[in-house]
């Protein structure tokens, strides 16, 4: 039933997001996410899910504020990179990244629940940045597309 589920939902074309947070050394974690939408309006939250088997559950668990980033079709190689890796981001490679994304929000973290095997995330949205005219990527029939 879960892989009839999975192929189902492939149909669905979603946007990639990076999720971004500092640790205490200042360094920064980042998680490849397509499970991103908009709450509420007044005031501004967004959503994203993590599931409760991440290797990153705990730093994202603990961090109190999170830049997401929809990335841009020339962002691909990003997406490979980070999607299952451990590493760690400086303030340079993330300035790189936020300028190649179609935008960015800041945010802080107002509340999460668990749902199933999932921990979802609920953002205020504090900045938003500037909005860059290209084309995203997007999650489609598992694969990564552009439209």
């Amino acid at each position: 039933m879960i892989t009839k589920y999975k192929n189902a939902l492939s149909n669905y074309p979603t946007g990639i997001f990076c999720v971004f947070s500092k640790d205490k050394k200042g360094k920064y974690n980042c998680i490849i996410v397509n499970s991103f939408s908009s709450v509420s309006l007044k005031p501004l939250l967004v959503l994203w899910c993590l599931d409760k088997k991440s290797s990153k559950l705990n730093f994202f668990r603990k961090s109190k504020n999170q830049i997401i980033a929809l990335l841009s079709e020339d962002q691909k190689k990003i997406v490979k990179k980070y999607a299952y890796a451990n590493k760690n981001l400086n303030e340079i490679e993330l300035s790189n990244i936020l300028k190649k994304s179609i935008f960015s929000l800041n945010c802080k973290k107002v509340k999460e629940i668990i749902a199933g095997d999932h921990f979802v995330i609920f953002l205020k949205v504090l900045k938003i940045s500037d909005i860059r005219k290209v084309k995203p990527i997007i999650y489609y029939k598992k694969k990564l597309v552009t439209i």
